[in-house]
């Protein structure tokens, strides 16, 4: 049945080209070996081990290692909580059924100090007499994946070459009072420096309906935004993917600037086959026909218009910009020349793009800029502050989601302290016996703590390296994308540290009474108990 099942999806998966069901699907074929090799009278190390083992190697190598057999797939965030529950059964099989072999060293080393021989061989036996119990409880503590994902992501947005696109703050007026030549009004200012003001961009924004050409697509409200030449001229921003025949940030900028017909795209409406932008806003205008992924497609026709005055007109998207970047820039962007000709009650600049001389202090012109232009409701940001702002909530999230693993960790040392409770009533004529052939109080206690610190700390070391295995693959995958070239892996040590270092002291804690419990337990009341 789990072979069955297992070749029904992996075939969905590659028939629907998803990676979640063909994984899934590959893992369950494999699985279907246990009983076979158990029939086969292998032998319980062998029949879950190799398995499990196989089942590791499948799920820690990187996303491309088939793609010279298997087409390209689709994948979101459902990938991930199959691999964490199947990576996590896996290695706890590997562990359970080997442990004796792994913790061989252990119990070698520990009889060159007499002290030590007897207690580490009974905190050792006692776990791998039951498997079940001490695999689950292992299995609570393998859980430790994703802390390391989130902060390479959250450290490579935090880049104000990337997400500033070359400009410092951005100042914005109300529709009703806007500023046609900020430039000017700046020269006529007592109150603003012009030498401090290096390049001056502006921007329009008209809200349209747009479709993509020659699809069934309905028409969908978006933003089309209007860049002038002295933006097209200095901006920095680049791109996820180009349109055949450009190859560059530099050609595709110059393109817009010569040619009023092209545009390009903000990365929300394309689809895309690796999609773990959880609780991402999804916009109501898509583009269809190819992946982000592909790093290339044909020029797209896109129709835009307006709903309330009607003019329309056709644009060509060239390029699709990277995701690091402001909410200034979501929409479809083309030429100020185009808005002119095309939408001419909305194309009156609404934004400004300012970079300054260096030197110049951007909180301050901003202020003043605030303050000169009040009238027309002028809101000046400094992007490096907005960046801030952006990065501090990922980072919050971050510390969520250590949060919620030390809560996870939590609950395994939850049971550690259950179950110590438990086999100091499972084991007291155990007890009373040791006591009996001369354990002291201090090494009853003393086993019972390094039984659940030996199940604390294999759990905690296996689910770090399969999280760091798991991340390190994810962001090499990611970043051989354009859009995500500053990517870099980071590791957040310290945090995980001051997490592993809290759950080991509450886990220490946890098991104190039980233990202290079981070295109070009389020999004579325990056997006669018996």
């Amino acid at each position: 049945m789990l072979f069955a099942l297992g070749v029904l999806l992996t075939w969905a998966g590659l028939n629907n080209e998803d990676a979640t069901p063909f994984n899934i699907g590959v893992s369950l074929v494999i699985l279907a070996v246990v009983p076979l090799l158990q029939w086969l009278r292998a032998g319980d190390r062998v029949a879950f081990t190799a398995p499990a083992l196989v089942l590791l190697v499948w799920w820690m190598l990187p996303a491309d290692t088939w793609d010279f057999l298997l087409p390209e797939m689709s994948a979101d965030f459902n990938i991930f909580v199959a691999s964490g529950l199947i990576m996590v059964t896996a290695a706890t099989w590997v562990i359970m059924f080997n442990s004796d072999l792994l913790l061989r060293p252990v119990v070698v080393a520990a009889g060159g100090v007499r002290a030590l021989a007897p207690v580490v061989k009974t905190a050792v036996s006692y776990p791998l007499t039951n498997r079940f119990r001490t695999g689950m409880t292992l299995a609570m503590f393998t859980l430790v994946v994703g802390a390391v994902t989130t902060t390479a992501f959250t450290d490579a947005t935090d880049n104000i070459e990337t997400y500033g696109g070359g400009f410092d703050i951005r100042a914005e007026t109300v529709r009703v009072n806007p500023i046609p030549d900020l430039q000017a009004e700046i020269v006529e200012s007592d109150q603003l420096d012009e030498s401090q003001f290096d390049v001056i961009a502006n921007q329009s924004l008209v809200a349209v309906e747009a479709r993509q050409v020659d699809t069934d697509n309905e028409f969908a409200d978006y933003a089309l935004r209007g860049l002038d030449d002295t933006f097209l001229d200095n901006t920095t921003y680049g791109f996820a993917a180009f349109a055949e025949g450009y190859g560059s940030p530099e050609e595709v900028w110059a393109a817009l600037r010569s040619n009023p017909g092209l545009a390009v795209v903000d990365g929300l409406p394309v689809p895309r086959r690796a999609n773990f932008g959880v609780g991402a806003p999804e916009a109501d205008f898509q583009l269809e026909g190819f992946y982000v992924e592909d790093e290339t497609f044909d020029p797209i026709d896109v129709e835009v218009r307006d709903p309330i005055t009607g003019n329309n007109t056709t644009v060509t998207v060239i390029a699709v910009l990277t995701d690091i970047v402001p909410i200034s820039m979501i929409g479809i962007s083309t030429s100020q020349q185009l808005v002119n000709d095309v939408f001419p009650e909305q194309s009156t600049p609404t934004a400004h793009l300012i970079r300054l001389d260096e030197g110049a202090d951007a909180e301050l012109v901003a202020d003043t800029l605030e303050s000169e232009f009040l009238q027309n409701g002028m809101e000046a940001v400094v992007l490096q502050e907005e960046l801030d702002d952006f990065v501090a909530v990922s980072r919050t999230f971050n510390y969520i989601v250590e949060g919620f693993l030390g809560l996870g960790l939590i609950v395994g040392v939850a049971a550690l302290g259950v179950i110590s409770a438990r086999s100091v009533v499972e084991r007291r004529h155990e007890i009373g016996v040791m006591r009996a052939i001369g354990f002291e109080r201090e090494r009853v206690q003393i086993s019972f703590l390094l039984e659940s610190c030996m199940v604390a700390l294999v759990g905690i070391v296996v689910g770090t390296l399969m999280g760091i295995v798991i991340s390190f693959n994810i962001i090499r995958d990611t970043k051989s994308q354009p859009g995500w070239a500053t990517l870099d892996y980071s590791v957040p040590w310290l945090g995980l540290a001051l997490i592993y270092a809290v759950v080991l002291i509450a886990a220490l804690v946890t098991v104190y009474l039980p233990a202290r419990r079981a070295s109070n337990v009389y020999p004579a009341e325990a056997l006669r108990y018996e």
